[in-house]
């Protein structure tokens, strides 16, 4: 009946498990999912005998950071070869950078804060059940953040060098498309992401980005505005790409407002093309 085809497991910064996803989703009359963690598809080992065992359908699926114009955006890639050698090394390339972020941001908290140890964070692992990534699990451990938002503070207090990038948007769309997938813009109207949210900044980026061969855009989102989604939705229309709606459920790592089915779009909405 319903579809949310942006859900985060355990795998990566969710909270919940793969038959905890499935739970939820049937009782939110969703039947068709995709889970796109970010930089990992394990979740899929579960996934065929959890979704046949209850009549729900997936679509493989995956986040992958990138960068234009030195901003990151998220690209959901879906339908993919997962056993494409190139993907998969970009999946580990990723998760080597936001290692190496999170690493070199403990090792500067801890010269100013006792309680934090990077000899103890190399160390540490994290509690799956709290959502999140390796460094904020551990920050909170020490009582140093409670949410997310507060990591994000202790981030732009301590801004770390990084020697490595994450890849340019255009060079993960081929990459994606090399692999036999579909790109799909991941909350294109995301302040947090943009830096800033308005409609002529949203026409702007989604010109570029089909100029770059993007295949679609997550048109319906929690915090998309009403003008948001409906320019999206005529944008894709018009060029003929896929239509997508997603919660960005974490398990409430993110926030109360991404849940599955918070984003109440049946699938005859959406433009799915050949992804089912």
């Amino acid at each position: 009946m319903f579809a949310d085809l942006h859900i985060h497991s355990w795998y990566s910064d969710g909270t919940l498990s793969p038959e905890e996803i499935i739970e939820k989703a049937k009782s939110q009359n969703v039947t068709l999912i995709s889970i796109c963690d970010h930089e990992m598809i394990d979740a899929y080992s579960e996934l065929d005998n959890l979704c046949a065992d209850n009549n729900i359908k997936f679509i493989k699926g995956v986040e992958v950071i990138a960068v234009k114009d030195d901003r990151e955006y998220h690209i959901l890639a879906y339908n993919f070869d997962m056993r494409n050698k190139p993907l998969n090394d970009l999946f580990r390339y990723n998760r080597s950078i936001l290692l190496d972020k999170g690493s070199k941001l403990i090792e500067k908290i801890s010269t100013d804060y006792s309680s934090a140890s990077m000899e103890e964070f190399l160390k540490y692992e994290r509690n799956r059940r709290n959502g999140g990534w390796e460094s904020i699990d551990y920050l909170k451990s020490k009582g140093l953040v409670k949410s997310w938002t507060d990591y994000a503070d202790f981030a732009r207090k301590y801004p770390v060098d990084l020697e490595k990038d994450f890849l340019h948007a255009e060079e993960v769309i081929k990459i994606i498309h090399n692999a036999g997938g579909y790109a799909v813009l991941a909350h294109p109207g995301d302040s947090l992401l943009r830096k800033q949210n308005n409609l002529e900044s949203c026409k702007k980026s989604a010109a570029q980005f089909l100029n770059m061969g993007i295949d679609g855009f997550e048109c319906y989102y929690p915090l998309h505005t009403d003008e948001e989604t409906e320019f999206h939705v005529k944008f894709c229309c018009e060029h003929d790409l896929i239509i997508t709606a997603g919660s960005d459920e974490h398990g409430g790592f993110n926030g109360e407002e991404y849940y599955i089915g918070a984003v109440k779009v049946r699938i005859e909405q959406l433009n799915l093309k050949n992804m089912i």
